[in-house]
């Protein structure tokens, strides 16, 4: 069933997001750019889409596609449907033995085929007619469904414009239903996937049923393996035209008007951009009051109907091969004595359709209501709010208009982010940059990553240093608590010198008192020396003066002179022991005298040396105490 939405659609597994449907697409807004696990693809917004085509004929990777009525016709075919056809002039070109392809139609049930060319000539007679009794000054031919919708839904100010006439598919079916009485259904064999829009418009009043496209018929064909080639010709039913073949190549309908009226300024315009960039430029023309054309003869697709939006592009015949074959046509159409022009008689299909059609049957009216809410134009602010975000800060950055994202300026993608049409990420130059961004976060992080490598290097040797310093703190441990042990035992060692030594200080101290008490009777001893000598020096006096009594008193003092002599004696070896007790006397005194002084010095010494085994023994227990904290420490480390 048609939904005009979804006449076009994507085939979203093959999209790659290339933007070329952006590009190519003569609208903005018929594409909105969105975002799949990560990746870019380009869904078709059927609002605004006003079947061209195009995005199909660009797509490399086959990403869409459309619908049709194909099935459906071939379905109420079968069913029992009365069918009858009516077939595009391109199908000359398009499908070579087409008249076997009528064979095969007859074969299964089609009533009646009939050539749109027909309809074309009785739509130029009609808008020649339209032009003279309505006193139009300017049409533009509406064959071409695309641009139709064009017109109908982005510039409804054209509409007025838009020629009153029926296209030539629907003359030919109002051909065939009011002045043939042909009651069935019409299924229009196709080259346009935009007919269908043009079938199933309020305004075309259900003349035509189904769109049946050359594209989508050869798949049936090939799909059911129905070889056409096997078939009978047949040819078409209707009257033969006259030059209404050449609708299908650009420029046929100039040649059909000039064919028939001499000096007809006639605009041909073809073209997925060009035929709107010129409705745009002649709605300017017509608002200014300038001088426009009397027949637009304007088609979407460059090389015309003949390579229409729905034509299997793998059986087409090149441009000059469709241009001759018309052209050999059209050479037998003329006549022969003057093959540019028609003179209008009685006799041909115009002078027929003054007396047999009624130019009312083929009016055409339009939808002034099809309007699509265009694009909302951002603020300066927005403008900038978007550049900014797009990291274009410079009227340079904001014009590099490379069209990667699928439009032509910068500017216009940021129009388009503006109404979610699109979205940064869309922009090559805002990814070089956010790649550029991401690099140097890269460079970064591979910094911080070599750091950490360093880091974890350095952990790794800390590790190992602290398990190196582990065995040397319990080896520091060990030692400290082999010298706490030494040092209790210096400790106990020094104070049993201290002992000792404060036992020969006391000895020494007892030995200065003896020495002292010696020298004291040493000296009392000299003083008794001294009277011994002082004594025998009076005994010796004494004696002498017992000699001289004695030789005084002679026989009677004999023995007292002997006497006197043994006292004398005796006073000298008295003298003689004195004096030598004297000397020694004074060799003791001297020597004790030294023994005092050595005595004096060691006890001096010894309190140094006790003083200093006092501090030693004190920076010991420091020592101690101090290795006993090294040791906690050092456990604690171990912890």
């Amino acid at each position: 069933m048609y939904e005009y939405d979804k006449l076009i659609y994507l085939k979203e597994e093959k999209c790659v997001g290339c933007n070329k449907c952006i590009v190519n697409c003569p609208v903005i807004g018929a594409n909105i750019a969105y975002i799949v696990e990560g990746k870019n693809k380009v869904k078709i917004n059927g609002e605004k889409c006003i079947h061209c085509g195009e995005c199909i004929k660009v797509c490399d990777h086959f990403a869409r596609d459309f619908n049709d009525d194909t099935e459906d016709f071939f379905n109420d075919l079968s069913s029992g449907k009365k069918i009858s056809l009516i077939v595009a002039p391109s199908i000359r070109v398009n499908i070579e033995n087409y008249k076997k392809l009528f064979g095969y139609f007859k074969s299964i049930g089609i009533n009646f085929i009939y050539d749109v060319s027909l309809g074309a000539d009785i739509t130029v007679w009609a808008y020649l007619k339209a032009i003279k009794d309505n006193k139009l000054s300017s049409i533009i031919a509406q064959p071409c469904s695309a641009i139709v919708n064009y017109i109908e839904k982005y510039n409804s100010g054209l509409i007025d414009f838009l020629a009153p006439i029926q296209s030539p598919m629907i003359c030919t079916s109002i051909y065939m239903k009011k002045y043939r009485n042909i009651a069935d259904n019409i299924a229009f064999i196709s080259p346009c996937i935009g007919k269908s829009d043009e079938i199933h418009h309020k305004n075309t009043f259900g003349y035509v049923n189904y769109n049946v496209t050359f594209k989508k018929l050869l798949e049936y064909l090939n799909k059911n393996l129905i070889n056409i080639s096997s078939y009978k010709e047949c040819d078409f039913d209707d009257i033969k035209c006259e030059l209404g073949f050449l609708f299908s190549r650009p420029g046929g309908l100039k040649e059909n008007i000039e064919a028939r009226v001499q000096d007809t300024w006639v605009r041909q315009v073809e073209g997925e951009h060009s035929a709107y960039d010129y409705l745009n430029e002649y709605g300017k023309r017509i608002a200014k009051g300038e001088s426009v054309p009397l027949i637009v003869d304007i088609l979407n697709c460059s090389n015309g109907c003949n390579f229409g939006s729905a034509v299997p592009y793998e059986n087409k015949l090149s441009i000059d091969d469709c241009d001759n074959k018309f052209n050999n046509l059209k050479k037998i159409k003329l006549p022969k004595n003057n093959r540019s022009f028609i003179k209008r008689n009685k006799e041909d299909l115009s002078g027929m359709f003054d007396k047999t059609l009624k130019l009312e049957d083929f009016m055409r009216v339009y939808n002034k209501n099809q309007a699509v809410f265009d694009i909302e134009e951002p603020t300066e602010v927005q403008y900038n709010e978007i550049f900014k975000r797009l990291n274009k800060f410079t009227e340079t950055q904001k014009n590099i208009n490379c069209s990667s994202c699928g439009y032509g300026t910068c500017r216009d993608m940021a129009r388009a982010i503006h109404n979610g049409l699109n979205a940064y990420y869309n922009c090559i130059d805002y990814n070089k940059q956010e790649v550029n961004h991401e690099q140097q976060l890269l460079n970064y992080k591979n910094e911080e990553m070599k750091a950490l490598e360093e880091l974890n290097r350095l952990s790794e040797e800390k590790v190992k240093n602290a398990e190196e310093l582990k065995k040397k703190v319990s080896e520091i441990i060990l030692s400290v608590k082999e010298v706490t042990k030494g040092n209790g035992e210096s400790a106990v060692a020094i104070g049993n010198i201290s002992n000792d030594i404060a036992e020969v200080l006391n000895i020494t101290n007892i030995l200065k008192d003896n020495i002292r008490e010696i020298r004291d009777k040493l000296n009392k001893f000299s003083k008794a020396s001294e009277q011994i000598v002082d004594i025998a020096n009076q005994t010796n006096l004494l004696a002498l003066n017992a000699a001289i009594e004695a030789s005084r008193s002679g026989e009677m003092g004999r023995g007292f002179s002997v006497v006197a002599d043994e006292v004398k004696k005796l006073s000298y070896e008295s003298k003689d022991v004195a004096s030598s007790t004297q000397n020694d006397q004074a060799v003791m005194i001297g020597l004790i005298k030294q023994i005092y002084k050595v005595s004096k010095v060691l006890n001096t010494k010894m309190e140094s040396v006790n003083s200093s085994i006092n501090d030693i023994s004190s920076v010991t227990e420091e020592i101690s105490a101090n290795s006993e904290e090294i040791s906690a420490a050092a456990s604690s480390l171990l912890e």
